[in-house]
């Protein structure tokens, strides 16, 4: 399938975007903005409450995107917020109560958000909470069917990170082959009304590798599944110190050390971010199967998420602003290339 359009955006967080970031976006040539924060309160909509106002703020800035032009890509609860539903995970209740909250998003924003995914990385076991990979396969068909079924018209798809399977390394590839179990699950079912197939991978930071990387990751990953690839997920890390040999022998975690195992270029500097960002674009905009990629993320987090300290560059260095929101060199860079491209 070959595509007229590439999509590029960013992953962001809905509530906390101001005018200004809107401004940026646009600057950069940013069309697209993906996010699953829609304030939804999934307990109160299985016991059938009515839903709060930040939900009702979220609706409207969800519109209001859509009338200042930008693409939106939603992502549904996972198994991790489905928790706050309290119903045996896997049982037949659950995945009837999932069935209910995707029809409800895509009745409620069908008309806005055109493309979807549904949850996030359930090849990772911490995405997938209490799930095994049978049930998580089950978790998303369910997710598909139900949006498919209200509104044919939406693209829905799902996303994987672990790929290609190489048991060891340090993004949770076992022996199990998570990666391959979720796709082939998926997109080895000829009766699915998946639209595309997503694809995260972040080679220099969480894996081996660098740009170079994505050229066997997206023809194999394409030749898998047999779906144009939309690239959910890119970046590289802007801050962080490298590990010894010795570090990463140990099987370190970057939480642990505060460094990473992998790079490219030998550091993880803003220099070498943006330079990332433009050598992957290229990549992908030089494959006609590939419909678009999403860089993560916008800002950078005060907090790494994992281990919630402020001094990790786990997850605290992607974004093209810093903590204070002032451009990067990789936004700058961006902005650039985008200019000239308008000329």
């Amino acid at each position: 399938m070959e595509t007229t359009e590439f999509m590029f955006g960013v992953a962001a967080q809905l509530p906390s975007l101001e005018a200004r970031d809107f401004s940026l976006m646009k600057d950069a040539g940013i069309g697209c903005l993906r996010f699953g924060d829609f304030k939804f309160d999934l307990a109160a909509f299985v016991q059938g409450r009515p839903q709060g106002e930040g939900f009702r703020q979220a609706s409207a800035r969800v519109r209001d995107l859509c009338g200042e032009g930008f693409r939106l890509i939603g992502i549904t609860p996972g198994p991790r917020e489905m928790a706050a539903v309290s119903l045996e995970p896997g049982s037949h209740e659950y995945y009837q109560a999932y069935d209910r909250i995707c029809r409800f998003l895509a009745e409620t924003f069908g008309e806005w958000i055109q493309w979807w995914q549904v949850a996030n990385e359930l090849d990772i076991w911490i995405f997938r909470d209490q799930l095994d990979l049978v049930q998580s396969v089950k978790f998303l068909k369910t997710g598909i069917r139900a949006m498919k079924s209200v509104r044919p018209d939406l693209k829905v798809g799902i996303n994987i990170t672990l790929f290609p399977s190489l048991p060891g390394e340090v993004d949770g590839n076992t022996d199990a082959h998570e990666g391959l179990v979720v796709a082939e699950g998926i997109y080895g079912d000829p009766t699915l009304p998946v639209d595309y197939a997503g694809f995260d991978s972040y080679p220099g930071s969480w894996r081996e590798g660098g740009p170079e990387s994505w050229h066997a990751y997206l023809d194999d990953f394409h030749a898998l599944t047999g779906k144009p690839v939309l690239v959910q997920e890119f970046g590289y890390a802007s801050a962080g110190g490298i590990m010894s040999p010795e570090e990463a022998a140990s099987g370190l975690y970057p939480c642990e050390s505060k460094k990473w195992k992998f790079h490219w270029r030998g550091e993880h500097s803003e220099a070498v971010q943006a330079a990332y960002l433009q050598e992957s674009l290229r990549i992908f905009r030089g494959k006609p199967f590939v419909l678009g990629a999403i860089y993560y993320n916008w800002r950078d987090a005060k907090r790494c998420w994992q281990c919630k300290k402020p001094d990790c560059p786990a997850e605290t260095a992607w974004g093209l602003l810093d903590q204070e929101g002032q451009p990067k060199l990789s936004y700058e860079t961006l902005k650039k290339d985008f200019m000239r491209s308008a000329e």
